[in-house]
């Protein structure tokens, strides 16, 4: 888990280096016009016909798209449907289609022809010119088939369409080769600029390429991208609470720093509490100022809901049916001099009894006293509660 602090520090460090320019001015003003009023039904000619490269390798396609069942998938610029339909058969009942486009009447028209053919699962979504305008961690996979050409925001919609595709996710890019001498007149005035430079782009935008078809498609290419992953570091906690060194910012970690960490929040399944985590930042921050453990005197308050991470792992397993996700957690931060305490009364509201508390977990009266306590002996506070 990493902290809001450092989600914080990500996301503005993104905004910051794209390029102002990118940013603020379209790059090919105009290119979307004909979308405005569409007339759609000869656009499902163009776009649904045997001459369009795409079209005709649809079912190859998808296949190198490599969908799975329960998947969710946006298919951006999606047009008439085309792939929307297929992709809605890929993923099953249970997965999930968002048609993304900026013009309403090819959304309508999806919404329609859906209807018609019993398809349930698509989602339709109107996005404006500089986002996905999809919620984050929303998708497992993004579709662009010869749509990405048409972004006059390309920095803006792809850092979008980072926030919205799930750590793993992957980035499906189609587009027309764009070769001097080689490509048609149509492709060289419509098509602004190469692969090279839109992957460039797509690559600034917080991406790394992982992946290139050169069959079946000859006039187009086909790019997998992922989302590009900070090199953390974990130098007293290991996989737990990562950092990225910086060794010139400024408010560095201190030593003699006093911190209680006031935690309720449990997490999610198979993963650490985040209070827990969160120390495990601290730590490892601590170690890239050159400071050691006991530099820092750290003390987690368990109570609400997060008493459950300190259970045993029989008493874990008996509640959830698997061994306690925090163990191995608790453990590092009990070697590295952290005080891991869980409430008394919060134990005995959820049902709990002492005898069901990890043994290098403290247990205390109330967590309301310990905080208190703490607090007038200096420590910073930081809570934990979601």
């Amino acid at each position: 888990m990493i902290s809001r602090g450092l989600v914080a520090f990500f996301l503005g460090f993104t905004i910051a280096w794209l390029p102002s320019a990118a940013q603020e001015q379209s790059v090919r003003p105009g290119i979307n016009e004909p979308f405005r009023n569409p007339d759609v039904q000869k656009y499902a000619g163009t776009f649904e016909g045997e001459s369009r490269e795409v079209f005709a390798k649809r079912k190859e396609i998808v296949a190198l798209v490599g969908l799975k069942a329960n998947d969710h998938v946006a298919d951006i610029g999606a047009g008439t449907g085309l792939f929307t339909r297929l992709f809605a058969q890929q993923v099953g009942p249970k997965g999930k289609v968002y048609a993304v486009d900026i013009s309403q009447k090819f959304l309508d028209h999806i919404a329609k022809v859906n209807q018609e053919q019993g398809i349930t699962n698509v989602e339709t979504v109107l996005c404006p010119p500089d986002s996905v305008s999809l919620p984050p961690n929303s998708i497992d996979v993004a579709f662009i088939c010869d749509t990405y050409h048409h972004f006059e925001f390309p920095y803006r919609t792809m850092t979008s369409l980072r926030r919205a595709l799930k750590p793993d996710g992957r980035v499906v890019v189609i587009d027309f080769h764009r070769i001097p001498g080689k490509s048609s007149p149509w492709i060289l005035n419509h098509v602004r600029a190469g692969q090279e430079v839109f992957e460039k782009e797509i690559e600034e935008a917080g991406f790394r390429k992982v992946k290139e078809f050169k069959e079946p498609l000859k006039e187009n290419y086909l790019v997998i991208f992922e989302k590009r992953k900070p090199n953390l570091i974990y130098p007293v906690i290991e996989g737990y609470g990562g950092v990225i060194p910086l060794p010139n910012a400024a408010e560095q970690p201190q030593k003699g720093t006093k911190v209680v960490f006031d935690v309720t929040a449990v997490g999610e399944a198979e993963k650490a509490a985040p209070g827990l985590e969160r120390a495990a930042l601290l730590l490892n921050l601590a170690a890239t100022a050159q400071l050691k453990p006991s530099d820092v005197d750290i003390v987690i308050v368990l109570h609400g809901d997060a008493v459950f991470a300190a259970l045993a792992d029989a008493t874990f397993k008996n509640y959830f049916g698997r061994a306690n996700d925090n163990g191995r957690l608790i453990e590092q931060l009990r070697r590295a001099g952290v005080t891991v305490c869980v409430c008394g009364q919060s134990l005995e509201r959820q049902g709990l009894s002492p005898s069901m508390v990890r043994q290098d977990v403290t247990l205390i009266t109330s967590a309301l006293v310990a905080v208190v306590n703490r607090q007038a002996a200096g420590y910073a506070v930081i809570t934990a509660h979601k």
